[in-house]
């Protein structure tokens, strides 16, 4: 999408949404007629809409301007595997489209570096725009989770903080109470994420194709969504922990068929059940048909409690606070928390290998992608899940 087809739908979406507002005026503090609430669901998915593709105009014009907080913490690790700042990225499109058949693989690292550092490194804009890919598909690193790159896999093991310690008022003389906070040890380790690409002759040695584009852009997603929905709904045996199971449970709740009132002041409970230090970096983390349901909420005097973001890149907004979405958060779930208490490590640089071997008789390439990572929760008192209830069960 070029910049001005994205100008364009930046004025339809500021169309659509005053008309939403005046039709939200109109009717405040009384019942919509049907013709209205119709032409509302046709606003707001109107708006929706044009959101998706700003969104992805953006992310077309500045591949790699998303990522950049990631990206600069993966670059303060030096000497952990991702090489330094390059003023000169290398361009290796030509290499992974190589034609020569050889009964070998070649294998190179996703990383930052320059020719004279390493012959077999890939351009930084090409493993920005890989790991843009796969953070995209992730709503816990796309909400912040702090990350970081160790240059091996070996266990890291971690303190976590289950419960906090207390004070209290001593009297003069007095014997001063003992308090510890709860914690408890885990270890953080690195499961490996593998995919492959296989394609034939013919493509990988077209020197029209984008090889290197078409495999970031299978490959990225590919990586970020099976990493994503462990660092989600990870059991923690033999895939990463994740956020959802092991924050703690919210008392407040609702149904399937509640009442809006009942639907929004469940999830203001949630929010001031999460205690208020780790409020100020919170984010809703959401399925799709959640945040549909949370789009229509309104207030006492008629207004919407979701704001649509404004600036193009910027979440959306419910009670003030961004919100997330994710196909892999259950559909019965909907957590509240600072996301940055999510540890990410990832072990080792992106690998990409590939061979003319193993699928030789069929005259294709194969390209195969490898990661190590691993996730964990070191806060639990950081994320509050709300379950909603079956259908009835909240009334």
């Amino acid at each position: 999408m070029d910049a001005t087809t994205l100008s364009a739908n930046f004025e339809a979406r500021e169309k659509a949404t005053a008309e939403l507002r005046t039709l939200t005026d109109e009717f405040a503090g009384k019942e919509m007629t049907a013709e209205a609430r119709e032409k509302e669901e046709r606003l707001l998915s109107a708006v929706a809409d044009f959101d998706g593709r700003i969104k992805r105009g953006v992310d077309a014009l500045k591949a790699n301007e998303g990522v950049q907080s990631l990206m600069s913490q993966l670059d303060s690790s030096q000497g952990s595997g991702l090489g330094q700042r390059s003023a000169e990225p290398v361009d290796d499109s030509a290499r992974l489209r190589e034609g020569d058949v050889t009964n070998e693989a070649r294998s190179w690292e996703f990383r930052a570096g320059t020719k004279a550092d390493n012959p077999n490194v890939l351009a930084r804009s090409l493993y920005g725009q890989l790991l843009a890919q796969a953070v995209e598909r992730s709503a816990i690193m796309r909400g912040g989770a702090s990350t970081f790159t160790t240059a091996d896999g070996n266990p890291i093991d971690f303190t976590i903080v289950t419960d906090r310690a207390s004070a209290s008022i001593v009297a003069e003389g007095g014997t001063v109470g003992e308090s510890l906070p709860a914690t408890a040890q885990r270890s953080m380790g690195a499961f490996k994420y593998g995919y492959a690409s296989t394609v034939s002759y013919e493509l990988a040695t077209d020197q029209v194709l984008d090889l290197v584009g078409f495999l970031v852009g299978d490959a990225g997603p590919a990586i970020g969504d099976a990493m994503g929905r462990h660092f989600l709904t990870g059991s923690g045996t033999n895939q990463p922990r994740g956020i959802l199971t092991d924050a703690s449970d919210a008392v407040a709740t609702f149904a399937p068929g509640d009442a809006d009132s009942k639907v929004s002041d469940a999830l203001i409970d949630l929010f001031y059940e999460l205690s208020s230090p780790y409020r100020t970096n919170a984010s809703f983390v959401v399925n799709d048909k959640v945040a549909a349901q949370m789009r229509k909420l309104k207030d006492a005097n008629g207004q919407y409690l979701w704001q649509s973001a404004l600036t193009a890149g910027a979440p959306d907004l419910f009670n003030g606070k961004s919100v997330q979405t994710d196909t892999a958060v259950p559909v019965d779930k909907v957590m509240f928390g600072d996301l940055s208490k999510y540890r990410v490590r990832f072990a080792g640089p992106l690998r990409v290998d590939r061979s003319t071997d193993i699928k030789f008789m069929n005259d294709q390439v194969v390209y195969r992608f490898l990661q190590r990572a691993d996730g964990l929760l070191v806060d639990q008192n950081a994320a509050k899940v709300l379950t909603i209830a079956e259908a009835g069960g909240g009334a």
